[in-house]
């Protein structure tokens, strides 16, 4: 493989790259669940796909849109069905233009990054995927091994794409996304979700506190029926890493527990003991866990509200492979029902680990290797990546390490060099694995 030629047509190739991705982030494409119709996730995000499907097809790749929950683009159907997969998603979270330093769906270039919600998740991927198959294309470089890019449209909704494009089709067996982070991530922990709720007639008159059940929330606030206020500020971080932010509602209630006087801060005690503030491993609960390969149990009591007499909480879990979600959901309702809440469990994920010494992972190490000239290790992470329920599916790239991209948050955005070297990394990770046999 001449790795210069086809380094050199990719950085040829880098305007027009900037222009698909312009297009693509011009397009709000945050999904809705449509009942019925033919886009099954809004308009916008059909006309996503529709921007990728034209690009491909204009590239000379076989396309198929599987009813707008998803498309592919394969390398050549000639070679048989495809032995790799990429995974990329067209979907992207909300965006409020006034935490903005410039329109969020208008791509703009700034001190050599690329600002715009997608542009690192997942558009700005999804776009190294396509001119990295385009170059090894005008290279001339021949694969032995079909290739397929696959496209959905709901992955910040929970994979419903997948789902359907499953029921039509089969995911090759080996698949890499770049939606999580380099070198590679190869262990993702298992997650539980679960809402619990209590009648209640307690010290606290009402409270809202926590906007969405994956983060540590920054601030909560509480009026009392005495009509005196009590509110706490913390600060805000993910759920997978709580280590990293201060629990407001977890500071709150500590505070009202404190408040011996009250003789009717009982629950607020309990909670308090339960979700002790300062304390993210799940010691309240009694379900810590830890190993080497996945690291700790975490836990986050993340939303809190007290209306019409009813207290409703919701927590997010992830635990690592040394445990079960069996074993800990068996805790978390008994500890909660000693304190009168009834538990409705959200979500119950198992983690996914993929084997780090699998010649598909090993390749993928090499490549970042030799592209970075640094270390090339495995990692395991808290959150979930667009593989998690696809067996031997990894995360490879496309977030540098020690880099700050804000994603999800205001003013994202993705260095046009980190753009380029993903583009590189997964032509040359496509060449190895379906390239010629030297």
């Amino acid at each position: 493989m001449n790795s210069q030629k086809l380094n050199d047509i990719i950085e040829k190739n880098k305007p027009r790259m900037l222009e698909t991705l312009s297009e693509l982030i011009a397009v709000k494409s945050v999904a809705e669940n449509k009942s019925g119709g033919i886009y099954p996730y809004g308009k916008p995000c059909a006309e996503a796909l529709e921007i990728m499907l034209k690009a491909a097809e204009n590239m000379g790749f076989a396309t198929k849109n599987y009813e707008y929950h998803a498309g592919v683009a394969d390398w050549d159907n000639s070679l048989g069905k495809p032995q790799l997969g990429v995974l990329c998603h067209l979907d992207v979270v909300p965006a409020s233009p006034e935490n903005w330093s410039s329109d969020p769906f208008k791509m703009v270039i700034r001190n050599g990054c690329i600002y715009g919600r997608g542009s690192i998740d997942n558009k700005g991927p999804a776009v190294a995927v396509l001119y990295a198959m385009n170059a090894i294309k005008e290279a001339g470089i021949v694969l032995k091994k079909n290739v397929r890019f696959l496209f959905g449209c709901d992955e910040e909704n929970g994979s419903s794409d997948i789902e359907y494009y499953l029921t039509k089709d089969k995911m090759p067996p080996m698949v890499f996304t770049p939606d999580g982070s380099y070198p590679v991530i190869h262990i993702e922990k298992g997650m539980l979700r679960f809402r619990f709720t209590k009648k209640y007639n307690g010290c606290i008159s009402s409270m809202n506190a926590g906007t969405v059940p994956n983060a540590v929330p920054a601030y909560a606030e509480a009026v009392l029926k005495d009509s005196s206020m009590e509110c706490y500020a913390g600060i805000a971080a993910h759920a997978s890493t709580p280590d990293l932010g201060d629990n407001a509602i977890t500071g709150l209630l500590s505070v009202l527990a404190e408040r011996q006087k009250c003789e009717d801060c009982e629950d607020a005690v309990a909670l308090s003991k339960l979700f002790p503030h300062g304390y993210t491993g799940g010691e309240g609960l009694e379900i810590t866990a830890e190993d080497n390969e996945s690291g700790k149990l975490t836990c986050v009591l993340s939303m809190m509200s007290v209306e019409n007499g009813v207290i409703t909480c919701t927590a997010d879990v992830r635990y690592p492979v040394c445990t079960s979600k069996q074993k800990l959901l068996e805790k978390i309702k008994q500890k909660l029902s000693e304190c009168g809440f009834e538990t409705e469990v959200l979500i119950a994920s198992e983690p996914h680990k993929t084997p780090a010494d699998s010649p598909f992972v090993q390749t993928l190490l090499s490549v970042y290797e030799e592209e970075t000239g640094e270390k090339g290790e495995c990692i395991a992470i808290g959150g979930g990546t667009y593989v998690h329920d696809i067996e031997g599916g990894v995360a490879f790239g496309a977030e540098m390490p020690d880099y700050q991209y804000n994603m999800h948050g205001h003013d994202e955005h993705y260095p046009i060099e980190h753009l380029m070297a993903a583009t590189r990394m997964i032509a040359a990770a496509i060449v190895k694995i379906c390239g010629e046999e030297k």
